[in-house]
């Protein structure tokens, strides 16, 4: 009898990209530049999140917009989002996070 792989489901990638953008730190997840980064449900595209391997859910990318003046150290970050989506999603085993772009939500807007 084999064993089988969970299925990430639309709700359980958008509780994933939910729990991550409300971390410090984040600003949102990236698209890509074409919106090529992300997860394709039934009438629903899921951005900043991928699967390296389409047949496997339990190996996640990540596609993170990072926000300078929180002041977080990358690396701490980078543990903090793997932790919070394998605490959403538990079947996720490797988690990679790509640092996409950063911003800084302090920054004034120019006139």
């Amino acid at each position: 009898m084999s064993q089988q792989t969970p299925q990430l489901t639309a709700e359980a990638a958008r509780a994933i990209v939910e729990a991550v953008t409300g971390l410090r730190g984040v600003a949102k997840l990236s698209p890509g530049r074409f919106g090529e980064v992300a997860l394709l449900f039934p009438g629903e595209r899921i951005h900043g999140i991928s699967r390296p391997t389409p047949r496997d859910d339990t190996y996640l990318e990540l596609h993170v917009v990072v926000d300078v003046s929180s002041d977080v150290v990358l690396a701490e970050l980078g543990d903090a989002i793997r932790d919070t989506v394998r605490s959403t999603w538990p079947a996720a085993r490797t988690v990679d996070v790509v640092f996409a772009d950063a911003v800084d939500s302090a920054a004034s807007p120019q006139n």
